[in-house]
């Protein structure tokens, strides 16, 4: 269990005026990791080489509530904060702020869109330093556009100006999602759309015995692609838990040539037993016109106690772009202190 490294402050202005806390967390991690390619000191590319791992992160949340009840937050990741963009109103910079009433919850800042929010991931259990089971050219992490080693995705988040506006509104089991991003700070686009909208649902709750987990999402910017993914997860009995996702991307011609779609489908499963908890994902990305990427993962997770946790990550890729067929493989292993 996280432990407040700052004891949390209460603030009181006046009786009967709006409270609010304030409240700090991290993390630390060391280890050892191999990264699929690195780049040398001179530019020279190479396959990547075990390197040592050192990572910190800290977070400040606050969090109130009015007279009406009414209550309202913001949290800011320092890790995601160091251009000094939190500071600037027209961009974020690793800030979050919220207010909620009842059911209905508007969020702005460095936030999901609407489908990343509402459908889930195959990354069931554990975890790693360097997010090996996330990072193989097989997962989809539904929060960008990318397709190259740096880990790959079929959504717009991130398209745009990073600021993403989403509306919640949670009713029994369902979860309902409104999202947008502005493409160009809010001025007309050249090339596209002015902006990422994105629609989401899910359901989360126990049908017979298995914690059940459903979700479904569309994004889309006009003259540059709509995206789908729909995905459900199942926690059974004995720790066990497995998910499959599937997403069809239709994209503009203007924008991306001869390819007109990309389809992705993945499967999931995970065991959490007492103090360890192991993760195995596996996925592929199907390019219209016969590339293709796909690749697979595992986490081990040991809890040791009082936040302290051994982890251990592998991830494989296989790739096949423009006539290029290679593949290669990521890890990582060591110690991550949460506080």
């Amino acid at each position: 269990m996280k432990s407040i490294l700052f004891a949390t402050t209460a603030l009181v202005a006046t009786a009967g005026v709006a409270s609010a806390e304030i409240a700090l967390t991290g993390m630390a991690e060391m280890g050892i990791f191999q990264p699929g390619v690195q780049t040398k000191a001179d530019g020279e590319v190479i396959d990547g080489e075990a390197q040592f791992f050192t990572d910190i992160d800290v977070t400040f949340t606050m969090s109130g509530e009015a007279d009406n009840g009414l209550t309202f937050g913001a949290s800011i990741d320092l890790d995601e904060s160091n251009t000094g963009a939190f500071e600037t109103g027209s961009q974020q910079g690793g800030e979050t702020i919220f207010i909620s009433y009842g059911g209905a919850t508007f969020t702005m800042g460095d936030t999901d869109g609407a489908l990343d929010a509402r459908v889930p991931e195959l990354a069931l259990a554990g975890g790693s330093l360097n997010d090996d089971e996330t990072v193989h050219l097989g997962f989809n992490h539904s929060d960008g556009f990318d397709l190259d080693s740096d880990g790959v995705g079929l959504s717009l988040d991130g398209l745009g100006d990073g600021q993403i506006a989403r509306f919640d509104y949670a009713y029994d089991a369902f979860t309902f999602s409104l999202s947008a991003e502005q493409v160009d700070d809010g001025a007309d686009a050249d090339v596209t759309g002015n902006t990422i909208w994105g629609l989401g649902v899910s359901y989360a709750g126990q049908v017979s015995t298995v914690d059940l987990n459903v979700g479904l999402g569309y994004q889309t910017l006009e003259d540059y692609a709509d995206i789908t993914t729909v995905a459900v997860t199942g926690g059974f009995g004995s720790g066990f838990s497995a998910g499959l996702t599937y997403t069809n991307a239709d994209l503009a011609s203007d924008s991306f040539g001869d390819t007109d779609s990309v389809e992705h489908w993945g499967i999931g499963l995970g065991y959490e037993m007492n103090a360890l908890a192991l993760g195995l994902n596996y996925g592929e990305y199907d390019i219209d016109g016969g590339d293709s990427l796909s690749g697979w993962g595992f986490a081990a997770l040991y809890d040791l106690g009082g936040g302290l946790e051994a982890r251990f990550g592998y991830g494989y890729s296989e790739f096949d772009l423009g006539g290029i067929d290679d593949d290669y493989d990521t890890y990582s292993l060591g110690l991550r202190m949460n506080f």
